[in-house]
């Protein structure tokens, strides 16, 4: 075989392909073979007419399966003696397919690009490490009050106001002569934990009805609903009857706090408060500063980018978008009403994305490659075992999986492109003059702050207030970011049929 190869613009290579005579009489041969079996020729049973009656009578068919089957062979041998990376279908051209001769074509493929890469290890941004004031200590501890907070029975004969809570029974009386909006709103159940004074959507008027009523009683009520098109909104009456009252306790003094956390001192918990406001701050000024190191090396790099893996890594943009849509119970059409634009103006958001991501990807690879950046195995072990945990299975059978899929393959480039960003992101505080803090540090430091740092919440506890210590200070999971390969439970169990077979 000679393979000569021409580089021409936008990242495509034009193949110049030989191949001996020998090849032509296999291919042939083997299309022979194939089309006997399926055609008639008189005075021979099927698949027993000579090769020769075939071509005389079926030339156009033999001849059109044995360039199939020659070309395509030849050209995969091609590409790898030619050693290039093909990212797209070629398109053949000059094909020269003559029994007794050599096969010629030519083979145009859009290929990886090559990464021109500028200067890297000068991007100097400084890192600005984050602080913590007591003002912010004292609104953590605030909301973890609330977090702590639960609803106790109301004592006494004493009225609902505002910011007191009750579980109702709420039925409907009638629409007004409204059969349709009767229908919609044909409400006849207990609500629980409603908070006295709130609004109230789907009943207008609900948490204002409840002020200064008691356990026990009823009220009647004209709930009012504004109807597109109509200058007066329709009404709907209403009957309430309060079953159970509750008042809200929130944790008011440092005892109770230190207590109902178990430490040894309000002191501690503030300490450990701080810490972990330290640690998110930290962990968020980490991500803008990742992500202004990402754009420096976006210009570093100069290089045409094939539009097929621009396309690809879009649609795969596109999938995730509409699978995040669809656990949400909504579809594109109502996101995009949502967010006010149309398919052609996301469609050009997700292409530039996606043009960013794949940039930055052949980036990092072509530093990794540079810098010799190594991934060792018992890191891949460590996401597997991680993967394996998620999805209930074994690692071992996890990892062939994943490595039948090309699972493996895919973790290790990913793991690869985040040590080599990482590395240049410590480099680049470090031209700056300042010091990137070490995930390590902030994991340790971490471990024994998470329980006394929280998110605002606006749900209360129910009725008993019994909710565990852990349950009110157990970290929010989605914070939590690894590698894991999107690999699917739904994957796992069909690889492993197809591994056991």
């Amino acid at each position: 075989m000679k393979v000569t190869t021409e580089k021409m613009e936008g990242s495509r290579v034009l193949l110049e392909v030989e191949s001996p005579e020998q090849v032509v009489e296999e291919a042939l041969d083997s299309a022979y073979r194939k089309i006997v079996k399926r055609v008639e020729i008189p005075g021979f049973r099927r698949g027993k007419a000579p090769k020769s009656l075939v071509a005389r009578y079926y030339a156009s068919e033999l001849y059109d399966e044995a360039i199939r089957q020659a070309v395509s062979e030849e050209y995969l041998k091609a590409v790898e003696e030619a050693e290039i990376q093909p990212v797209d279908d070629p398109e053949f051209s000059d094909i020269h397919f003559v029994e007794g001769e050599s096969l010629r074509f030519k083979a145009s493929v859009q290929v990886y690009p090559e990464v021109e890469l500028e200067e890297y290890n000068d991007i100097a941004i400084p890192f600005e490490m984050p602080t913590v004031s007591e003002e912010d200590v004292d609104e953590q501890i605030e909301m973890l009050k609330e977090r702590m907070a639960e609803l106790r029975p109301l004592e006494g004969d004493l009225v609902l106001e505002p910011g007191h809570y009750a579980t109702c029974h709420i039925k409907t009386i009638d629409a007004h002569d409204d059969d349709s909006l009767h229908l919609q709103l044909d409400i006849d159940e207990d609500l629980n934990y409603l908070e006295v004074g709130h609004e109230y959507p789907v009943i207008p008027g609900l948490g204002e009805t409840l002020i200064g009523m008691k356990k026990g009683e009823t009220r009647e009520f004209e709930a009012a609903y504004p109807i597109e098109g109509e200058e007066q909104p329709r009404t709907v009456r209403f009957q309430v009857e309060i079953k159970e009252v509750y008042e809200k306790y929130i944790p008011s003094t440092a005892d109770e706090i230190v207590a109902s956390l178990g430490k040894s001192s309000f002191d501690e918990v503030r300490e450990e408060v701080r810490q972990g406001i330290l640690d998110f701050k930290v962990s968020m000024a980490k991500e803008q500063f990742v992500q202004e190191v990402q754009e420096e090396l976006l210009k570093r790099g100069t290089f045409d980018i094939p539009e097929v893996m621009i396309a690809e890594r879009a649609q795969n943009l596109l999938d995730r978008l509409q699978d995040k849509l669809q656990e949400s119970g909504l579809n594109l059409e109502m996101y995009l009403e949502y967010i006010d634009k149309s398919w052609e103006e996301l469609r050009s958001e997700l292409m530039e994305e996606a043009e960013k991501d794949v940039r930055l990807d052949l980036i990092l690879d072509a530093i990794g490659e540079r810098e010799n950046i190594p991934v060792l195995e018992e890191e891949i072990d460590k996401i597997v075992e991680s993967i394996a945990a998620e999805v209930d299975r074994d690692p071992d059978v996890v990892k062939t999986t994943l490595e039948v899929k090309g699972g493996l393959d895919n973790l290790r480039i990913e793991l690869r492109r985040g040590k080599v960003l990482k590395m240049i992101a410590e480099r680049a505080a470090a031209n700056a003059g300042t010091v990137l803090p070490s995930d390590e540090i902030l994991d340790e430091e971490g471990a024994e702050t998470s329980e006394t740092t929280d998110s605002p919440d606006e749900d209360v506890r129910g009725e008993t207030g019994e909710e565990t210590k852990e349950e009110v200070l157990e970290p929010d999971p989605e914070d939590e970011q690894e590698i894991s390969g999107n690999i699917e439970e739904e994957d796992l169990e069909s690889s492993e049929e197809s591994l056991d077979n």
